[in-house]
């Protein structure tokens, strides 16, 4: 620190443990008032907005338990894209560490939004369960399909209070524990394993996802490890054969949420209060929404892109917005690669020129080029609205359809209905201890794949002797005065890229 300050050796005016009280002083100071600051900004911001919601508990001693609140743009935003959410938690985010717990979702552009917030004391199913009744019950509706990590206990509070709620698993937090579990048992044959798992991963249809489970499992010797019968057990929440059939608008990982989460941290720290923290996640929904409105002005002034004569792509044209416009006209150019049988009464076959393709529409949203190829042929200048989902539409058409605020203020809930009653007045709500968040200790953590595995005594490269390698080689003389067009040539072994075996980015794994 003298070095960074530029001063002589003794002659600093603090020491960093002169900051670090400082610190713990200030903290001190925030604490006495954090929590009475926190709820009246809750309680101004819901006056000036009655779309802003928020609900907390406390417990026996009138300390904060847990927090949940929706930013009033927040809530417009789920009565329009809440069919499908990714829940997530983070940590290090408060002076308090208390786990946050984020809700986001897609809107018609694509892009990430937020639908809510939660600070938790801890991760255990009585909390999550209070958590998801109570963003039900705020948010008015359940989604449609929730994705979520392997947790157990969050997994039961969603079976619990969302019952219609399709749940998901996320894939990447799946197959990025397969280096630990399968480097040191499969080694020269894990790459093989991965590129075999993608090929299940793929599979659409049930029966065919069933029998090629066993086979590939017994390629590898696989069928009594514990991992490979715990993913069997779970495949109703991560294999697209089970999944395909319900909505998620393109998204199969977390990675929505956890953008959220790096996003949020740049603005916030470990050492701020709980007030704080809320009002820089706010200003964070605040340029969401700035980037949510810059896209509608930008859609309302772009050209015409029709690659097409179709009334089909012109009517689509006109009602969904840049981002879902696209994904319908990659689907309407490859319909014509498709060949189609009429079978019988309403009943079509399609089948690709290469041969068996298979997709549904229901994971997007958007028809696919299946369906598209059936109306081509049967002569359909124009496509029923019930497969034009308002979610993918423009603003404009929205707006026309939409009655959020009717609807907040005539059936809203109140909060008496959704928390426990308490006798505590704002003023008596005391700051939350500090929360211990769940995780393996570090001392006590699950060794990964390279760990596990024998360590290999490194020799050297000229003689392959141990013991030295190739710069401290006393051979290197007599070995090397031959072969001078080699020198400084290494003849490393290239590893298989995951691209170069057809792989997915989501199983480009880290070994």
């Amino acid at each position: 620190m003298e070095l960074q300050k530029n001063v002589k050796h003794g002659e600093l005016p603090f020491l960093e443990k002169d900051i670090r009280n400082l610190f713990t002083k200030v903290k001190r100071i925030l604490e006495v008032d954090d929590m009475k600051n926190l709820l009246e900004y809750m309680k101004s911001s819901k006056e000036e907005n009655p779309l802003f919601q928020y609900a907390y508990t406390i417990d026996g001693e009138n300390k904060m338990e847990n927090l949940f609140w929706s930013h009033a743009k927040s809530f417009d935003w789920y009565q329009k894209y809440g069919d499908v959410v990714v829940f997530h938690t983070t940590y290090k985010v408060n002076a308090y560490d208390m786990p946050c717990g984020i809700f986001v979702g897609v809107d018609n552009h694509g892009k990430t939004i937020m639908f809510g917030c939660a600070l938790l004391r801890n991760e255990t199913t009585t909390t999550f369960k209070w958590l998801m009744k109570t963003f039900v019950g705020i948010m008015k509706k359940s989604p449609k399909t929730i994705i979520t990590d392997q947790d157990p206990w969050m997994s039961e509070a969603i079976a619990v209070e969302m019952p219609s709620t399709k749940h998901s698993f996320c894939i990447w937090h799946i197959t990025s524990k397969f280096s630990s579990w399968f480097v040191a048992l499969l080694r020269d044959n894990y790459q093989a394993w991965c590129q075999d798992f993608y090929l299940l991963y793929k599979m659409t249809d049930p029966n065919e996802f069933e029998e090629n489970w066993p086979l590939i499992v017994g390629k590898y010797d696989l069928q009594d490890n514990k991992h490979i019968q715990g993913l069997y057990k779970i495949r109703f929440f991560w294999a697209p054969a089970y999944l395909h059939e319900h909505f998620f608008g393109g998204m199969v990982t977390t990675g929505r949420s956890e953008s959220i989460n790096a996003f949020i941290k740049r603005f916030v720290s470990s050492n701020i209060s709980l007030t704080e923290f809320v009002e820089q996640v706010d200003i964070g929904i605040e340029d969401i929404n700035q980037q949510h409105i810059h896209l509608n002005l930008t859609a309302s002034l772009r050209p015409t892109s029709l690659k097409t004569k179709s009334p089909l792509e012109e009517q689509v044209f006109g009602m969904f917005t840049p981002y879902a416009f696209k994904k319908f006209q990659q689907e309407l150019t490859r319909a014509t690669l498709y060949s189609l049988i009429h079978m019988e009464g309403d009943e079509f076959m399609v089948r690709y020129y290469k041969g068996e393709d298979k997709r549904s529409h229901k994971f997007w949203g958007i028809l696919c080029r299946h369906i598209l190829r059936v109306l081509f042929h049967e002569d359909c200048f124009k496509i029923p609205s019930s497969y034009l989902p308002l979610r993918w539409c423009c603003d404009a058409l929205q707006a026309a359809t939409t009655t959020t605020q009717e609807v907040v203020v005539e059936e809203i809930l109140s909060l008496e209905e959704i928390i426990p009653h308490s006798n505590a007045s704002i003023g008596e709500v005391l700051h939350p201890p500090q929360s211990k968040t769940k995780g393996r200790p570090k001392n006590k953590r699950e060794k990964g794949g390279k760990e596990v595995a024998r360590k290999q005594t490194k020799s050297c490269s000229i003689c392959s002797q141990p013991g030295h390698t190739k710069p401290t080689c006393p051979h290197k003389e007599n070995l090397c005065s031959g072969n001078d067009t080699n020198d400084g040539v290494s003849q490393k072994k290239q590893k298989k890229s995951s691209e170069s075996l057809g792989l997915n980015p989501v199983f480009t794994l880290k070994v």
